[in-house]
C-alpha cells in the first residue's frame, strides 16, 4: 500500500487496534438495534434451535419445548442449561459478551471514524477538487453474521460490501443529507482553507442476497477544517483498503503506519489478533434466564 503525502488526522482508537472478533455464524433470531436511538428490530419467526451443534434433542426437534436466551449476551438460544455448558467454551470464543453490543451502529462508525476520514479525504480527492461540496460517499454494509464462515471471523460487528461517490443529490435519501444551512457551513469551512464538510451515507443492508431486505441507512459527518496540501496525489486504491481494514484483511498497525497516523498504544496488536475471554465468572454470569 503507497504511503500518501497527508498529515495524521488522529490517532487510531483503542478499540480499533485492540478488537473484538465476530463470527459469520448465521442466527435469524439476532436482534438488530442502535442502543443511541433506543429502537431494536427482532428476527421475524426466530429458528427454535439449541445453539449447542451436538444438542441430542437435534435429531427429533423441539416442538413443545421452551427455549431460553443466553442471561449475558440475549441473543443465542438453549434448550436446557446442560447444553449451554456443554457449549460455554466455544460461546465464550465467539464473544458471548459482544452479542449485545454487535448492533451498536453509532458506536461502530465512531470506532472507525479514522479510517471512514481517511476514505472520504481520498475517495472525495478533497485537495484537488470540490467534490465535497456536491457528493456523497455511499457505503454498503451488512451484518457479520451474514457472511460466509470462510471470510471470517472478522474485528468488526458489519462487513463492507462496497462503496462508490454519488452526486448529493442523486436521489431523494442523499438530497437530504444535507440541510442548506450545512451546505451553507461547508462551504463556510473551505473558504476559511479547510475542505469542506464530508458525508458519508452508510447502508446497513440485514441480507444482501434478498433484494426486498431491510435496510438501513445512517449518514456520518466529518468536518474537514485543516488546510488543503497543494499538489497532493490522492490514492486511488481507497476501496480496497477501506474495505481491508474493516473486513479485518488489513491490519489496523499496517494501514496506521502507511497513511500516516500514529498510536498511542505502544504494544499495538492487529486486527487478526484473537481477544480471549477471561476467568470462569463470565460462565456463572451467563447463566440462562
Amino acid at each position: 500500500m503507497e504511503k500518501t503525502n497527508t498529515a495524521p488526522i488522529r490517532v487510531l482508537s483503542e478499540s480499533l487496534l485492540r478488537p473484538t472478533l465476530y463470527s459469520p455464524t448465521p442466527n435469524p433470531s439476532l436482534f438488530r438495534y442502535d442502543p443511541t436511538l433506543k429502537i431494536a428490530i427482532g428476527g421475524k419467526n426466530p429458528v427454535k434451535i439449541c445453539q449447542y451443534s451436538v444438542c441430542p434433542r437435534r435429531d427429533t426437534g423441539y416442538a413443545g419445548k421452551k427455549m431460553k436466551v443466553c442471561a449475558r449476551c440475549k441473543h443465542v438460544r438453549y434448550c436446557s442449561k446442560e447444553c449451554q455448558k456443554a457449549d460455554w467454551a466455544g460461546h465464550k470464543l465467539r464473544g458471548c459478551r459482544d452479542f449485545q453490543y454487535c448492533n451498536d451502529y453509532t458506536g461502530w462508525m465512531e470506532q472507525y471514524k479514522t479510517v471512514f476520514t481517511w476514505a472520504a479525504t481520498e475517495a472525495l480527492q478533497i485537495h484537488t477538487t470540490d467534490n465535497i461540496l456536491h457528493k456523497v460517499l455511499r457505503i454498503i454494509v451488512t451484518y457479520a453474521d451474514q457472511i460466509p464462515a470462510p471470510l471470517g471471523p472478522i474485528p468488526s460487528p458489519f462487513y463492507i460490501l462496497s462503496s462508490k461517490v454519488i452526486p448529493l443529490d442523486g436521489d431523494q435519501i442523499t438530497a437530504m443529507l444535507a440541510t442548506p444551512e450545512e451546505r451553507a457551513e461547508s462551504r463556510a469551512i473551505r473558504a476559511n482553507g479547510g475542505a469542506g464538510r464530508a458525508i458519508l451515507a452508510i447502508y446497513f443492508v440485514d441480507d444482501p442476497l434478498d433484494p426486498k431486505s431491510t435496510s438501513m441507512m445512517k449518514p456520518l459527518k466529518i468536518d474537514l477544517t485543516d488546510p488543503l496540501v497543494p499538489g497532493y496525489r490522492h490514492f486511488d486504491g481507497w476501496k480496497s483498503v477501506l474495505a481491508g481494514v474493516v473486513n479485518g484483511t488489513i491490519s489496523a498497525l499496517d494501514f496506521g503506519q502507511n497513511v500516516g497516523y500514529q498510536s498511542s498504544n505502544a504494544n499495538v496488536q492487529e486486527v487478526h489478533e484473537e481477544v480471549h475471554a477471561d476467568g470462569k465468572a463470565e460462565e456463572q454470569d451467563a447463566l440462562l434466564d
